[in-house]
Parts: structure tokens; sequence; C-alpha cells
């Protein structure tokens, strides 16, 4: 009885043994199935998802700027408080990007797949060039300078196209006037827009009003007149790559202002006698 009892033990043994066996099998291919569903799903999912830059860097004087490369090998070089949003992995259609602030696009060539930019008021296509776009979003301006190729700017209303449109080739600049809705181009770039890029700025009798709009873009700063009359004086002269205090300190001796500062916060008054 006791041989017939410890072999009947040994069997039960063995047969749990086989089973634990088999179910560690079940769940292992249930295990590498799933695994294999997993890498197989992830990559659509993850090229539906947008991947969102955002830059806000505010510094006095910023140095370097976020250069952002696209699934297609298109750059941008992105200003301050600058968004991109754009997808892991472009349609098969279109290579569209959504924009709010400025920035230097340098788009690869494909004219099977359109390049569209679309900001809160305008979108902007094209099919291989080199531009700027300014659009922030307090602005209630739209600006397009066209280096290389050829962009249309279109006015957009609740997402959907007005079908204003302005055709700009290179060495044009085109804007769109939001309240407005007002669409109109020059047959020349705007002065000064790629400032904030190359740090050279040129002043050919213009606004102090308009000079100071460009330095604030540029370096990322606040500047303030006393006196409204300040800004109608019209100044003339060339910087490349100097800093902001030596320019703030230029324009003052040349028109006999002086300068407060509070922060990032410039102001400019008149020297009263």
């Amino acid at each position: 009885n006791e041989m017939v009892k410890s072999d009947k033990d040994h069997k039960n043994r063995l047969l749990r043994y086989r089973l634990l066996k088999y179910a560690a099998m079940i769940v292992m291919v249930m295990g590498v199935g799933f695994a294999t569903y997993k890498v197989i799903q992830t990559p659509e999912k993850q090229a539906e998802t947008p991947i969102k830059i955002a830059f806000a860097e505010t510094e006095a004087h910023p140095l370097n700027f976020t250069v952002v490369t696209l699934p297609d090998g298109s750059t941008v070089k992105m200003n301050a408080n600058t968004r991109i949003d754009y997808p892991e992995k472009f349609s098969a259609t279109t290579r569209k990007v959504k924009l709010s602030g400025e920035a230097f696009f340098q788009v690869t060539r494909d004219t099977l797949h359109p390049f569209i930019i679309e900001t809160e008021n305008a979108s902007v296509e094209v099919l291989g060039t080199s531009f700027n776009v300014s659009a922030y979003p307090l602005s209630g301006l739209v600006e397009v300078n066209v280096k290389t190729g050829k962009v249309k700017l279109t006015q957009l209303t609740d997402g959907k196209s007005d079908q204003k449109t302005a055709i700009l080739p290179a060495g044009e600049h085109g804007w769109l006037k939001v309240n407005s809705g007002e669409i109109g181009h020059a047959e020349m770039l705007a002065p000064n827009y790629s400032a904030w890029l190359t740090k050279e700025i040129s002043f050919q009798r213009t606004p102090l009003a308009e000079a100071f709009s460009v330095l604030e873009n540029t370096y990322h700063v606040t500047i303030k007149m006393d006196n409204a009359e300040i800004g109608k004086i019209l100044y003339t002269a060339n910087f490349a790559n100097l800093k902001l205090d030596y320019i703030i300190e230029v324009i003052a001796r040349t028109h006999k202002l002086k300068v407060k500062r509070a922060g990032d916060e410039i102001i400019f008054a008149r020297i009263r006698n």
C-alpha cells in the first residue's frame, strides 16, 4: 500500500508539473503576442499624435534660438515666444504645421506634397522655399517675407479659407491685417524682417517708434517713450551683431534723449532744460 500510495503521489506531482509547464508556455505565447501587437500598433498611434514644441526664451539678450527639423527634412528657426505643432509623420497628401509666433522656414521641395503653415488667422502654402512668417496672436498682423521660391498667403476665418489670397514671389513681402481682413503685398522685403535672426539692423530715416519696434522683436525687451513726439524722430544708422546697451546709448546720444531702465523695460525721455 505504501508503494502504491508513493507511486500515486509521484504521478500526481508529474501531472501538476506538466500542467504548470503548459500554462507557463501559454502565458509566454500570449505575452509575446501582446508585445508584438504593441510594437506594431505603437508607431501608428504616435504618428497621429502631434509633437508640440514650445519656446519661451525671453532673456534680454538671447544668443541662441531654437531650431527644429521636421519629418521631411525642412528646418524651422524659431524666435522667442514661438510655438510650432507638427506630426511625427506627415500625411500622404500634405505637410501641415501650426505656428504661433515668428519663425524662418527652409522647406524641402516636394511638388507632390504642398507644405502648409496654419496660423490663427491665415495659411501659408509653399512647395519648397525659404521665408519668414510672423504671426504673434496679439499683434493683429500676419507678415510673410519670401527669401526664395513662391508663397501663397490666404486669410482664414474659423479655420476656413475666405478666398482672400496674395501670391508672393521671392523678394516680396505680404501681410494680413486681422481686424480689417486686408491682404496686401509689396515688391520688396520688409526692412529688418530677419534682424531677430541675423542681429543685423539697418535704419534709413526710420521713425524711432518703428526702430524701437524692431529692437523689441530682436532683443526681447519693452521700449517706451514718455512723449509721443520722440517716436516721430527720423533715425539713420546700421548695426551688426552689437549689444542692445550700445545701440540704446547711441540713439540717446544722437538725439539728446535720456534713458531709464526697469528690468527689461527701457524708457526714452526728453532731457528737460
